[in-house]
């Protein structure tokens, strides 16, 4: 409200006359109206108000008020969209990741984006021993990291996720059964040994699979100890939990099986340092990295339950990957009357593949091009001087870069090299590489604003009181997108963007180009000017 008091012209010529504090009489309203004073409460703005408002919205103060209370709904309802338009253009990149057939296979368009993060979620953990290099501290070498949340209504069709993992984690559980045996053996002596025989000395294994019902000691100790020499030097593989029923795992967390699962969860996406010192003897008494991937599905109520409005300051938002899986309304899934065995076996062909993948990867092209998306969105979260945008937008390309690189590597196999049991090698990214990565952080941004966006605000707007309240504002940005007519000029966008000169107005044009949401039909020619016309919507 502040922004469009002190934008109009009459305001602003009262504040060259007096010097008028906008910010005080702007906030003291708003402090009367929250109070429900009937002075403000009852009366509608003054006609110069009700003008600029409806000026610079594009609607009424009653459309507006009276929209408010139907933002979720309209909301859910974009978010249905997308899902749909996502899911053709996973379809279309099908025709360069042919595994992404057997990804999706027996879905529907609109799940294809669970799928997809689900499937990437699987394979980067399978490539636990590769690497690379982002643009924030290039020093250092990064890990594939997820933190996977696949979030429908209860009978949504979930079970997807569990035939993925069956198969693309096929290896590690095939190697975590020699450790699971021996750790049973060891612990069936123990039983057994009488209280004057000399014990069994336990044995140190690998287990890297854990289900959600495990003890911090048992994950803990497991995970220090999958410990892997990978090009000379000693590696720590990723601990991986898959689970069906987050509800159930939330309930576990309070119930003692695994209490304070959430600190654990808070450092895996970044693999930060933990530690404990705990006095019982089975517990690990020293410092430790938090190398772990974790996928699971849930419902809307789970994930409220995980990130609310009290917690929301720990950052655990910005570092899960939230994907909806939409409601089925009613239709039947489609009647398999034979066996695919073919798809499945092409998805445990490859996974043994990308089980076998060692060293740093060559992303630095798909990681320049992340630098440049984030620099756009970053650009369009200061314009609408939303901090909430900001903070949700940081770790979009982490995600991106993470989720694509299993696909990206499949799609140059054949530049891959064997090097002893393992494959690695060198490849150069393309266009079509960069439309994936693309598709995923748009997809990202996107399901973050959908999930977190009001929260973010209500959290930078200190308005943490009213938990229940979930409207968010809606951005300059799109507005101003709106107000522009399907044929344009450089001229038009400084009007409707309210943009001081046509230098900046050249800078938003090359950003909405490069996001694929204009398209030049002219150039600047005999004195007629550049025109530009619409070809998207802005989403995010």
């Amino acid at each position: 409200m502040q922004r469009i008091v002190e934008a109009q012209p009459w305001v602003k010529e009262i504040i060259d006359e007096r010097d008028e504090n906008v910010a005080q009489t702007v906030e003291s309203a708003a402090s009367c109206i929250a109070q429900k004073e009937k002075k403000y409460a009852s009366s509608l703005p003054s006609k110069a108000m009700l003008a600029a408002i409806q000026e610079s919205c594009g609607k009424t103060y009653q459309e507006i008020t009276k929209a408010q209370t139907q933002t979720v709904t309209l909301k859910d309802d974009d978010m249905s969209r997308w899902l749909w338009e996502w899911g053709a253009e996973i379809e279309a990149l099908a025709k360069e990741y042919p595994l992404i057939k057997d990804i999706t296979k027996g879905l529907k368009k609109n799940q294809y984006p669970a799928a997809l993060f689900v499937a990437g979620g699987l394979m980067m953990t399978l490539m636990t021993r590769c690497t690379y290099r982002f643009y924030h501290r290039p020093e250092e070498l990064r890990r594939l990291n997820n933190s996977t949340l696949i979030i429908g209504d209860p009978a949504s069709g979930k079970s997807f996720a569990t035939r993925l993992f069956k198969l693309l984690a096929s290896p590690i559980v095939a190697a975590d059964k020699i450790g699971k045996e021996a750790i049973n053996a060891y612990r069936e002596q123990m039983r057994t040994k009488g209280a004057n025989k000399e014990k069994p000395k336990k044995p140190k294994v690998v287990v890297r699979i854990h289900p959600a019902r495990t003890s911090n000691a048992q994950f803990i100790q497991d995970m220090v100890n999958a410990v892997e020499e990978v090009n000379g030097e000693p590696m720590q593989l990723h601990m991986l939990t898959f689970n069906t029923e987050l509800d159930n795992t939330l309930s576990l967390q309070k119930g003692g099986a695994y209490i304070d699962q959430q600190a654990l969860q808070l450092k895996a996406f970044h693999n930060e340092e933990d530690g404990q010192a705990y006095s019982n003897v089975d517990s690990v008494f020293q410092e430790f990295y938090v190398i772990w991937n974790y996928i699971y599905t849930g419902t809307p109520i789970a994930l409220k339950k995980m990130v609310n409005e009290q917690n929301f300051g720990s950052g655990l938002a910005t570092r899960l990957t939230c994907i909806p899986l939409p409601a089925t309304n009613f239709e039947m899934m489609s009647r398999e009357t034979t066996v695919d065995y073919d798809s499945d076996n092409r998805l445990k062909k490859w996974a043994e593949k990308l089980d076998k993948m060692k060293g740093e990867l060559s992303v630095q092209k798909i990681v320049d091009e992340l630098y440049d998306w984030t620099a756009r969105r970053m650009a369009d979260a200061a314009e609408n001087d939303s901090k909430a945008d900001e903070m949700l937008l940081k770790r979009c390309a982490y995600h991106s870069l993470n989720f694509a690189a299993p696909f990206i590597v499949m799609r140059h196999w054949d530049q891959m090299k064997q090097d002893g049991q393992y494959w690695c090698g060198e490849f150069e990214t393309d266009d079509v590489d960069w439309k994936l990565a693309e598709l995923i952080v748009n997809i990202q941004y996107a399901c973050q604003r959908h999930y977190f966006g009001a929260m973010a605000e209500n959290y930078f707007d200190n308005k943490l009181k009213d938990a229940s309240v979930n409207v968010q504002r809606k951005q300059k940005t799109l507005e101003c997108f709106d107000r522009l007519p399907d044929e344009f000029t450089i001229e038009d966008v400084a009007r409707c963007f309210n943009l001081g000169s046509s230098a900046s107005a050249r800078k938003k044009v090359t950003r909405l180009y490069r996001d694929h949401l204009i398209e030049k039909v002219s150039e600047d020619k005999g004195g007629q000017k550049a025109l530009f016309h619409k070809t998207g919507t802005i989403m995010l």
